[in-house]
């Protein structure tokens, strides 16, 4: 089994808590957006529409961010590793530069 970076679970967790964040906000958008306009769509005979179409809408975004998640899980290393290469390279190059002042 190969060693994992701490850095890169901690890289995935932060990812995740992103993603999901991002879709509870869509939910909650969609929730208000929906409220706000209930008596315009009921005004113009649209309700079930507007929830059919909401609601295509929430499951895909939801599903997507799922699907991003699990294929996240599964290749953390080759998605997290270029990212920490870099940034230790970055790290370097700043002790180099402050220490020759």
């Amino acid at each position: 089994m190969q060693h994992q970076d701490p850095r890169v679970a901690s890289m995935f967790r932060r990812d995740c808590a992103a993603a999901i964040g991002a879709v509870v906000a869509v939910w909650l958008i969609y929730g208000f957006t929906f409220w706000t306009m209930r008596s315009a769509f009921e005004a113009s005979q649209v309700t079930w529409i507007m929830v059919v179409l909401g609601a295509c809408v929430l499951f895909l975004n939801t599903a997507a961010i799922a699907a991003m998640i699990r294929h996240y899980g599964e290749d953390r290393a080759a998605i997290y590793g270029m990212d920490i290469y870099y940034l230790d390279r970055l790290r370097e190059e700043r002790r180099r530069v402050k220490g020759s002042r």
